[in-house]
């Protein structure tokens, strides 16, 4: 019984050092936060200033509208006429070009303005761009960038440190389960950490899948990898739970039997090799 003791302190000490160190990589994972995207404009003292829609930050998959105003560089009049055309791109992380097309002009407040779907914003990332407005004398430019996250937000220091927090937590009480059933012996206590240790799992996976798609866009297969891993424990909660209770029961019938043959007379060790195998539960 020392000896199995001992060998069991061993395989804790190695698991709470397996936590330590995947603990340790998580908090070491670069913490990148969103660069404000750069507009460049053209230095001409004459010609077209563009200003376009400050909002940098856009939803992955959801449309957006891309609007701006044209100025006469010399005058700094807004140019309130559609006497000027204006041209809209957009392109890819890899520079495809995905979108070029004509800016619509709103004559009701002397804006240009051009509709971008959900489905060119697929993916998160960069997505650089460019306007051009020409007439037969002046013309101007602007290029800039969009940057799509999964939820239109920044990813900022402060959202890492509240993950990496919030996994150090949730990865310390899942060694504490995988602690207590190693060490006790009592069946609802086994069962009991079971259960706790695969709802831990479900919120570790959670967490990263937030984690991935927020700050490693570089890698969206880790989101995605992550992503099924989550929902494949909600799936599996359901069966989880009712094999659970199939096997304490099991474990009860065999707890039973092995008493009633030690009522008989018979050892421990004799009734336990009569159930087919060891059983170390014990009375409860």
């Amino acid at each position: 019984m020392e000896k199995n003791r001992h060998i069991n302190t061993l395989q804790c000490d190695k698991i709470i050092k397996v936590m330590i160190l995947l603990m340790f990589l998580m908090a070491i994972l670069p913490l990148v936060s969103a660069i404000p995207p750069i507009t460049q404009v053209q230095q001409f003292t004459e010609g077209y200033t563009i200003k376009g829609t400050p909002q940098d930050l856009l939803k992955q998959g959801y449309p957006f509208q891309y609007n701006f105003f044209v100025y006469n560089i010399s005058t700094g009049k807004l140019i309130t006429n559609s006497s000027i055309e204006c041209f809209f791109y957009l392109t890819n992380s890899t520079g495809d070009v995905i979108i070029f097309s004509n800016a619509t002009y709103f004559e009701d407040n002397g804006h240009w303005g051009i509709d971008i779907g959900g489905n060119n914003f697929t993916n998160v990332g960069h997505y650089p761009f460019g306007v051009k407005c020409n007439s037969t004398i002046y013309g101007g430019a602007i290029i800039g960038y969009f940057d799509v996250t999964p939820n239109g937000e920044e990813a900022t220091i402060g959202k890492a440190v509240f993950y990496i927090g919030l996994l150090f937590v949730l990865l310390f009480f899942l060694a504490l389960c995988i602690l207590s059933f190693v060490q006790f012996e009592n069946i609802m206590n086994r069962v009991g950490m079971i259960g706790m240790g695969y709802l831990l799992l479900m919120a570790i996976t959670f967490i990263g899948w937030n984690m991935a798609s927020d700050f490693i866009t570089s890698a969206p297969f880790l989101a995605e990898m992550l992503r099924t891993l989550f929902w494949v424990f909600i799936v599996g909660a359901f069966p989880l739970l009712i094999g659970g209770f199939a096997w304490y029961l099991i474990l009860l019938f065999k707890i039973k039997e092995i008493e009633n043959l030690m009522d008989h007379g018979l050892s421990r060790d004799e009734a336990e090799h009569r159930q087919g195998k060891t059983f170390k539960g014990g009375k409860h």
